[in-house]
């Protein structure tokens, strides 16, 4: 099948052109987002490396890997800086001062081996193990979910560009005329199967993470086991959600005061005091979600109101609250299928207007990829 194009609206029945429309700017959406996720993924990779690398002391028998974090960043700040100041001097020149700055940034980074190593891991441990992100596994795990959301991100924008998994070499053997029945055929299937894998999932994230009962007693017969009606499951998660947003919003309220001190060196866990932990405690509505003999267990020894704890919330009655919102961000998956599932509606509706094509030859996408076809290549190769 043909791609639209993004630029020019392709002759079509007129009440399709809105949905040309929808699909074009959709696109462009989903593609600026795409490209954002990639850049906040490839963010949090390269700060988590980083403040790894610097947080590893160079000693006698010890690992390598502070060293050479630090080489490669004095390399990397030397290049860049005499680049700037020497790009206008030539050629030759140009390239031996660059060069030489990548040696001696190289060598550089054994000068200060030793420095930042407990600046460093103090930061590091407060992404980790107090600070926003550890509710989602800290910088590594904010990584992985970030790629989750390319990869949906991508199948979507695949989706409304025709390049979703199919098997093109049965186009070739169908007449032509059968090639928009078989081709919408297709995509109500597509929409059908992922529709009903989001159903599953919500199911499954339901039960698997948020721990709710799958069966009860039987309403006329206590005895047997029915089914949880999907409302009731529902519902009863819907609180839990509740509860970890609350939660996050105290993480949140308490990370705003935390930066100003692991910034300035201060260990995480060594600026909050009993008297500030109580008085935060009592700052938020948690009887609204947790019980209150469960919340009043979390308050600190008032008679060491000095006595220092890290700054990280705990889940009242549970206790540890790393990881708890991977629960809530598994629902890009069903999220993700849903979107799947009405961009392959809107490509049909866009067949049906004429905007799509399916007419044509399936060897066109690769034309229009910029993709030669292998007979091409070879010949070229040849000559």
């Amino acid at each position: 099948m043909l791609d639209h194009d993004d630029h020019a609206m392709p002759e079509g029945k007129p009440w399709g052109d809105p949905l040309w429309r929808l699909d074009t700017a959709w696109q462009r959406i989903e593609a600026a987002l795409c490209a954002s996720v990639l850049v906040a993924e490839i963010a949090s990779l390269t700060l988590w490396v980083m403040l790894r690398g610097l947080a590893t002391d160079t000693i006698p028998g010890g690992g390598s890997g502070g060293i050479v974090c630090r080489s490669l960043l004095t390399m990397t700040a030397l290049a860049i800086g005499v680049h700037l100041a020497t790009r206008k001097k030539g050629g030759s020149l140009h390239a031996a001062a660059v060069s030489v700055a990548i040696v001696v940034g190289l060598i550089g980074g054994l000068a200060w081996k030793h420095v930042g190593c407990t600046w460093s891991s103090n930061l590091l441990n407060w992404f980790q193990g107090a600070s926003v992100l550890m509710l989602i596994g800290g910088l590594r795990g904010l990584a992985t979910r970030l790629t989750l959301w390319v990869a949906l991100l991508g199948a979507s924008l695949a989706s409304s560009r025709g390049k979703h998994i199919h098997v093109d070499v049965l186009l070739h053997y169908i007449p032509t005329k059968l090639r928009m029945p078989t081709t919408i055929l297709s995509l109500v299937a597509g929409t059908i199967v992922c529709i009903s894998a989001a159903v599953g999932f919500v199911d499954y994230i339901t039960i698997a993470m948020f721990q709710v009962s799958a069966d009860q007693p039987c309403p006329n017969d206590a005895a047997k086991r029915c089914d949880v009606p999907m409302g009731e499951k529902m519902a009863s998660m819907g609180k839990l959600v509740a509860s970890d947003f609350f939660l996050l919003r105290r993480q949140a309220a308490l990370d705003v005061r935390a930066l100003p001190h692991v910034l300035a060196g201060t260990p995480y866990d060594g600026w909050l005091t009993a008297t500030e932990w109580n008085a935060w405690l009592d700052g938020g509505d948690w009887t609204a979600y947790f019980p209150k003999a469960a919340v009043d267990a979390q308050r600190a020894d008032p008679s060491a109101p000095n006595a220092t704890r890290a700054s990280a919330v705990q889940v009242p009655g549970s206790g540890d609250a790393r990881g708890l919102l991977a629960r809530e961000l598994d629902f890009v998956f069903p999220v993700g299928l849903l979107v799947i599932a009405v961009k392959f509606l809107v490509r049909i509706l866009l067949i049906l207007s004429g905007h799509v094509r399916t007419d044509t030859d399936p060897e066109t996408d690769f034309e229009e990829e910029g993709l030669p076809h292998s007979d091409e290549t070879s010949s070229k190769a040849a000559a």
